[in-house]
């Protein structure tokens, strides 16, 4: 890459042409008005000498033969130095626009330097990053101008680049740990039940019943997964009402599970339909799993002006208020899971994508005496 098609050479460039023009303009309008002023000095002195030269007394005729030659003589004099001074103004500025325009483009060439270093410093910072080292930050100081304002926002993106990083390599521990258990159960179980040569019908029952167990485990972590991906993609949302999905999922209801009390007022939004669902069917079954023997769900929608909500609350163990947001992370489970649940602990986690995709907002609260409070709010159009 040579100089002059980088930036500073183009900077530099145009601040010289910038100078060049308007130095050159400047000494044009000088050469002008000192033209003018050597024009109209020297004829009035032409004039003023011719009349004193004049002797009063003698004739007409005398007076025109006496002062022809010495007027002539004047003229071609002050001509003569007219045209050497101009010159010599020609000159001597433009030597002096010469020098000031090489100077001009040393200066132009430094001042471009300054004004791109935070550029640079940009570019560094860009090329000292990867995927393991994203700790590096701009840091600019100074005025808040254009190029502060480009290093903040850089700064800014990186901030949130590192978190997702961060975020992804967490998730991808967290699911490989998930993944890994209940294959660590299989092969044990089927290993168990190979090592001897003969073993009891219930012995083989017992394994196979452990190798489907941690299978179906397997499965719900899958299937968890593959929604959260899906949520992460978008929504394609069009008119639907709270109220009539809730009901749908609701006509679902085991009939093992703690006991739903709801109230449905109409609640229209636009949403995916699809999505919501997840929505409800994850926060009921959460709801259900997270919950204590001979406990309850309420489920209650509606709407007010701008948006609808939905609201799931349930009985359950006591929740610190400090822990509330880390139930918002995928595979965080909370205390007091029902026996034999099979939860991923991504429920809550694949809320959040959706409510993110919706533009939507959510909130996390304990319950007094025990359980979490949901509430979902949709925009409503």
């Amino acid at each position: 890459m040579t100089r002059l098609t980088t930036i500073r050479g183009r900077l530099t460039l145009w601040y010289a042409a910038v100078f060049a023009a308007t130095g050159a303009a400047v000494l044009a309008l000088m050469y002008l008005l000192v033209r003018r002023e050597f024009f109209t000095a020297s004829d009035a002195l032409v004039a003023d000498l011719s009349a004193a030269d004049v002797p009063a007394a003698l004739p007409c005729d005398a007076v025109i033969a006496a002062t022809v030659q010495p007027v002539a003589a004047l003229e071609l004099a002050t001509t003569v130095a007219r045209t050497d001074a101009l010159r010599t103004i020609v000159i001597e500025t433009g030597g002096v626009f010469a020098a000031l325009a090489a100077v001009s483009l040393a200066l132009c060439w430094l001042v471009a330097g300054r004004a791109l270093q935070p550029l640079r410093q940009i570019t560094n910072t860009a090329a000292a990053l990867s995927h393991d080292t994203m700790d590096a930050r701009i840091g600019l100081r100074g005025p808040r101008d254009e190029v502060r304002t480009l290093a903040d926002t850089f700064d800014a993106m990186l901030d949130r680049l590192a978190r997702a990083f961060r975020g992804q390599r967490l998730f991808v521990a967290n699911a490989s740990h998930e993944l890994r258990t209940p294959l660590t159960i299989i092969r044990t179980a089927a290993e168990m039940a190979l090592s001897r040569q003969t073993r009891s019908e219930d012995e083989y029952r017992q394994a196979l019943h452990t190798i489907a167990t941690a299978a179906a485990r397997s499965d719900a972590m899958l299937t968890s997964l593959l929604q959260l991906a899906h949520t992460q993609r978008g929504a394609a949302r069009q008119p639907v009402d709270l109220a009539t999905e809730a009901a749908t999922v609701v006509a679902a209801w085991p009939a093992d599970a703690p006991t739903m009390h709801q109230h449905l007022a109409p609640a229209p939004c636009v949403a995916d339909q699809v999505q919501l669902e997840l929505v409800l069917r994850n926060l009921l079954e959460n709801a259900a799993r997270y919950n204590v023997a001979g406990g309850a769900v309420w489920l209650s929608t509606g709407h007010d002006a701008d948006s609808s909500w939905l609201r799931v609350e349930n009985t359950g163990p006591v929740v610190n208020p400090a822990d509330v947001a880390a139930l918002r992370q995928p595979f965080q489970r909370g205390e007091g899971r029902s026996a034999g649940s099979s939860g991923a602990g991504l429920g809550l986690a694949i809320v959040e994508a959706v409510v993110a995709a919706h533009g939507a907002i959510w909130t996390l609260t304990p319950r007094d005496g025990g359980g979490l409070s949901v509430t979902v709010t949709f925009p409503a159009r």
